[in-house]
């Protein structure tokens, strides 16, 4: 809980619990939990959501011409205006203990797949609170970009977010491709 400054209590955690298992049922994916193969422990959950975004205003207006070294930007953000924007994301969370070892990644590289693949989604974000180093750099070893910034307001508080984006195209084209030479090489 890092980047939102508390850990939860009981009943936030029940709660959680709660929307997690209403996910499943409808849209029919959500937050899962990631768990060590070698001791079954659970370290951590990652998934795909749909969340709201308010007031997001686009870091480019249009794609640059020469897009071949990096990812096209969301085609939603073409408006130079804050829109308010409901979007698929991948979030991922770790115990501190478990950070540095490439368990998020791992993760958000599965549910990336799941969304591309099976939910056939056209663009998946990831909303990460500005200065959250770890879920920024993750982010970026994903393919993704910045493509837009907001405030999300958190328990009275304001927090800077950056909007970041990966499409299938990109993420089929380069990233999964990487992903799995680098499985093979490995065998």
């Amino acid at each position: 809980m890092y980047a939102w400054g508390h850990t939860l209590s009981d009943p936030e955690v029940n709660a959680w619990i709660q929307r997690q298992q209403e996910r499943y049922a409808s849209p029919g994916y959500g937050a899962l939990a990631i768990v060590l193969r070698s001791t079954g422990e659970l370290v951590g959950q990652c998934g795909l959501t749909m969340q709201l975004c308010q007031g997001v205003r686009p870091k480019l207006a249009v794609q640059p011409a020469d897009s071949s070294e990096s990812p096209p930007l969301a085609h939603i953000l073409v408006k130079t205006e804050p829109e308010d924007l409901h979007v698929p994301e991948v979030g991922y969370m770790l115990a501190r203990q478990y950070w540095g070892y490439g368990y998020a990644r791992e993760a958000a590289l599965a549910c990336l797949r799941f969304g591309f693949t099976s939910l056939a989604l056209p663009e998946i974000f990831a909303c990460i609170k500005v200065g959250n180093a770890r879920s920024l750099a993750v982010a970026e070893r994903l393919g993704m970009r910045v493509c837009g910034y907001f405030d999300k307001h958190y328990r009275g508080e304001v927090m800077p977010h950056l909007l970041y984006v990966v499409n299938a195209e990109y993420f089929s084209a380069v990233i999964d491709r990487e992903e799995e030479y680098a499985v093979n090489w490995r065998r």
